[in-house]
């Protein structure tokens, strides 16, 4: 019976996915820039936060740490990342990867839901809801909100005229070339395509294709980005040329 009961309440606590509030999120990553210390820095973002609500403070300060400084620790990617390239776009492309590792169920519906549809196809509301029915057998409102705001936020879903649609990303070329040094090569290797492919990363941030990705990595070849990109025969992959610490303090861009 523990058993169960044990299998229960995980399947309950991963159910339980919250609103992200994202401007506060985004407002935490770059405060974190600021500190030494991360024990400071999260008692002062806590103190800063707009909610008269004390309990409020407590509770969404967690989940922002939870989501995106997992490590509690402010040697981490989002703080590294806002850093060095202080870019907006960047960030958020970096928060949109961190928090979909974050939460399984938002992954599953972006990778599965969201990015086999073409940009600007209509999505209704039962899309959303079905994907929770199957999931999870049921469908609870806070859920479902919180699963239509995520993908709002994190620029999968545009709404017009209160109707939803699927949104056109640009390519996250620099995120891309980021996340490849910091998950697959975080000091100068050879890495194979299947490796990459095989890692939703790319995915998470929005990439619909395998090609588009293979296209980054040839242009980062002609531009010096990387060592170089081999594709022949059986063999295709990339060289990295930098650490994933000296890609960032360079500020690589593509």
């Amino acid at each position: 019976m523990g058993s169960s009961e044990t299998s229960s309440q995980l399947v309950r606590k991963e159910y339980m996915m919250r609103v992200v509030p994202w401007a506060e999120s985004v407002r935490a990553v770059k405060l974190s820039s600021e500190f030494a210390d991360f024990g400071q820095f999260r008692k002062e973002f806590e103190r800063s936060m707009h909610y008269n609500s004390s309990y409020l403070r407590v509770r969404n300060t967690h989940s922002i740490i939870r989501w995106f400084f997992p490590s509690h620790s402010l040697d981490n990617l989002l703080t590294k990342v806002w850093t060095f390239y202080k870019n907006d776009t960047i960030l958020k492309e970096m928060m949109r990867y961190q928090y979909l590792s974050r939460e399984p169920a938002a992954a599953e519906f972006v990778v599965k839901y969201i990015l086999p549809l073409d940009p600007g196809t209509p999505v209704e509301v039962d899309y959303l809801r079905d994907f929770l029915l199957k999931r999870y057998g049921v469908i609870k409102e806070h859920s479902l909100r919180s699963l239509r705001e995520a993908c709002k936020n994190l620029s999968f879903i545009y709404s017009e005229k209160k109707k939803m649609a699927i949104s056109q990303i640009p390519m996250p070329k620099t995120s891309l070339l980021i996340l490849t040094h910091y998950l697959l090569a975080p000091t100068p290797r050879t890495v194979t395509i299947k490796d990459v492919l095989s890692n939703p990363f790319w995915q998470y941030l929005g990439v619909r294709e395998s090609e588009a990705v293979r296209k980054v990595f040839r242009e980062a070849d002609a531009n010096g980005a990387i060592t170089k990109y081999i594709m022949a025969d059986q063999l295709e992959q990339v060289t990295t040329r930098y650490s994933f610490d000296e890609f960032v303090q360079r500020k690589v861009q593509l």
